[in-house]
């Protein structure tokens, strides 16, 4: 767990208690794998199944903000800010795994887990494996009122 003090001093909570982390570090100390060993008590166990493991990963993500992060590029809360578009695959997810200090080792992964949970591109993510979104939300409103939903892919060969 990542605790930000409004002294801005950064501490990152471990199993040895507090580490301290310097402001303008850009990669996390935390690593995905002991997260999850934490987040179980101990080391996984090799019979736990695949789904098992990336329901943890998912919850690992969630407790990152990362679905928060996506959500802020594809359909950011202020109306004055940009919407990235999804190129039909996970550039922008990948950029945010690393701007939250996920080792690469790790970011492959992550993209299995949510692979499983359907997503095939950054806005999939948001779709399929999200809890909620803005993005999702987008869509279903439209939908209820026979609206043409966003698609995030309507600018995927602009220049």
């Amino acid at each position: 767990m990542k605790t930000d003090f409004p002294s801005g001093e950064t501490v990152i909570w471990a199993e040895q208690g507090p580490l301290p982390v310097r402001a303008g570090l850009k990669r996390s100390l935390v690593r995905l794998g002991s997260l999850l060993r934490r987040a179980r008590g101990g080391v996984l166990s090799k019979d736990e199944s695949e789904s098992d493991k990336a329901a943890q990963i998912l919850e690992l993500l969630a407790r990152q903000k990362f679905f928060e992060c996506l959500d802020d590029r594809l359909c950011p809360a202020e109306s004055s800010q940009r919407r990235a578009w999804c190129q039909g695959g996970f550039e922008i997810t990948v950029r945010i795994l690393n701007e939250i200090g996920i080792y690469p080792e790790e970011i492959q992964q992550a993209l299995k887990a949510l692979a499983a949970m359907g997503s095939e591109c950054d806005c999939g993510v948001l779709y399929n494996a999200a809890q909620q979104s803005r993005l999702k939300t987008e869509y279903w409103l439209a939908r209820a009122v026979n609206g043409e939903p966003f698609d995030p892919h309507s600018q995927m060969h602009r220049s």
